[in-house]
């Protein structure tokens, strides 16, 4: 009996040693540098390592900017569009004077006799004896690039972005009934913006981030642009970025933005310049991306799924959108070359 005993002990002393060694040879949670010199790894290429630094934003969002116009002069209401008068008289059917249409985006002076904004007395807003007032919104829809370069929790940058804006109707606030009808339903819009912010948070997965962005819009061919003149405008953005790899990012960017512009006419009407506030509401999705600073692994039968190395230099072992050393639990069951050559051998034989 002591000797199918130790027998016994033997056997499963034996398959531990050879378990172990089975685990030595395949097992991908063993230390990819294990066997090596540190100092005879070869270092990563100083080029990749440096672009490794920057990061690539690709994004698309939705927005509503928001208009509240207040005019000065007195508005006559009645005719195909609103008008902003300038001198007039009144008289039993006629407003004879100088008037403004298009007051939005592309003033148009309207001064003849025989034009129908001029014959059509219609209804005539005194500015002075009550606030005259439009409000409405309209839609955003940008398309974002932008490349930061990244120092610790800190980030610096620039981009572009195309966006295509539409406007509803501004309904009357104050007097008046007949809403402001502007003579465009979208316009394109390029804007050229710098931003600086950093992390300030990291919870479950996300970083919490903050970011102040300053910028250039330049109008598209609606607005009369050798009327129009604007400054910079500002957003301040609370990106939220989840991390699916340490070169790749999904995030969110909520922001609020403030931009305004001026329309100036020089002709007909004691006002000049016309004064217009476009505060805006964003929100931005899209995805990060840094070069990495390794390549992938060439060796086509290699299984390692972590950084690793082979004759000295070291290799990642998976995507670049995908955790670079996952730990217990995070092992991907098989790799993605063999996912799709499974099946492609199933749909053979299907």
């Amino acid at each position: 009996m002591h000797k199918y005993f130790s027998c016994v002990i033997l056997i499963f002393v034996f398959l531990l040693e050879v378990e172990s060694a089975f685990s030595q040879t395949f097992n991908p949670y063993q230390h990819a540098y294990q066997g090596w010199d540190g100092d005879k790894i070869k270092k990563a290429s100083p080029f990749r390592a440096f672009l490794n630094k920057f990061s690539a934003n690709i994004s698309i969002g939705y927005g509503r900017t928001f208009y509240t116009m207040k005019p000065q002069n007195d508005v006559l209401e009645g005719g195909a569009s609103l008008v902003l008068l300038g001198d007039y008289t009144t008289g039993s059917d006629t407003v004879p004077g100088i008037g403004i249409i298009n007051w939005l985006n592309s003033p148009e002076v309207v001064n003849s006799p025989s034009d129908p904004y001029a014959t059509n007395a219609g209804q005539i807003l005194n500015a002075d004896s009550a606030e005259i007032k439009y409000a409405g919104s309209g839609f955003n829809i940008p398309f974002r690039l932008n490349v930061q370069f990244d120092i610790d929790r800190f980030r610096i940058g620039g981009g572009i972005s195309y966006e295509l804006h539409g406007i509803n109707r501004l309904n009357p606030k104050g007097q008046g009934t007949q809403a402001y009808e502007p003579n465009f339903n979208t316009t394109p819009m390029f804007r050229y913006y710098f931003f600086l912010g950093g992390k300030v948070y990291h919870l479950l997965g996300w970083d919490y981030n903050v970011d102040v962005e300053i910028g250039k819009v330049k109008y598209g061919n609606q607005y009369n642009k050798s009327a129009l003149s604007n400054g910079l405008y500002f957003s301040l953005g609370l990106p939220l970025e989840y991390e699916m790899s340490e070169y790749f990012w999904f995030f969110v960017r909520p922001a609020f933005e403030f931009k305004n512009y001026a329309i100036s006419v020089n002709e007909g009407i004691s006002a000049t310049s016309f004064q217009y506030k476009q505060p805006a509401l964003y929100v931005h999705v899209g995805v990060r991306m840094k070069i990495p600073e390794i390549k992938r692994c060439p060796v086509k039968s290699c299984r390692t799924q972590l950084k690793h190395v082979h004759g000295g230099q070291e290799f990642r072992g998976q995507p670049f959108f995908k955790e670079q050393n996952p730990k217990i639990g995070e092992l991907y069951p098989e790799l993605e070359m063999n996912k799709r050559k499974n099946q492609e051998k199933s749909m053979r034989k299907n």
